[in-house]
């Protein structure tokens, strides 16, 4: 009887801790943002082509969005956005007497931009990147996404070009500027590289 008991209680034992270490894992997963809010990036980017008004998350806000919409589908979000998209329209028309004039236009700008700056060895250091303002006016655009960078050179340049080896950038607090850090060495066209150390770093700004 004992041992019975003994048993029993072994595997209760067993069965609290497998049910904590499951609640132990469950609330320490990390979510990835970017992933997450990614599809519904892709509604919002598609009802921007659609209607012609641009539709997009408040930088400031993306913790907040992320609470709301945790729950929810992309296309429950469609269909949400669709939805108070036809009664903004609706209440804006209403508002409208026949002697005001009113126009609808897009209050934020967010667009790609390359920016480049001269190097040595007929060179160039490039940045790609997503550029974002809710206003537009000077002063006010930030680096909302860094896509690519790094040196390029003319096509038809067959001479010792600045080929990198390592590279990596750091944005500002404020996200208004983008230093990026470039390590490598000399190369030409055909492949054949000097065995000289090059290094060089530039500050971009958003506006």
């Amino acid at each position: 009887m004992k041992n019975i008991a003994k048993l029993l209680f072994a595997s209760f034992l067993c069965l609290s801790i497998s049910l904590s270490l499951i609640t132990y894992v469950s609330a320490s997963e990390n979510v990835n943002p970017e992933k997450f809010i990614s599809p519904y990036q892709e509604v919002m980017d598609k009802l921007t082509n659609e209607y012609g008004v641009e539709f997009y998350i408040n930088p400031e806000k993306m913790d907040h969005f992320y609470n709301n919409v945790r729950d929810m589908s992309p296309e429950e979000l469609e269909k949400i956005l669709r939805e108070q998209y036809k009664d903004f329209l609706g209440n804006f028309y209403n508002d409208m007497d026949s002697n005001s004039n009113y126009l609808i236009s897009p209050l934020s700008i967010n667009e790609d931009i390359t920016q480049q700056v001269a190097l040595r060895y007929n060179s160039s250091m490039y940045l790609n990147s997503k550029i974002f303002s809710a206003t537009g006016n000077p002063g006010t655009y930030i680096y909302q996404s860094i896509k690519s960078y790094g040196t390029t050179w003319p096509s038809t340049y067959t001479g010792y070009h600045w080929q990198v080896d390592d590279a990596s950038h750091k944005l500002s607090s404020d996200s208004k500027s983008c230093t990026v850090y470039l390590r490598g060495h000399p190369e030409n066209a055909y492949g054949v590289s000097l065995a000289l150390s090059l290094t060089a770093s530039y500050t971009f700004y958003a506006n």
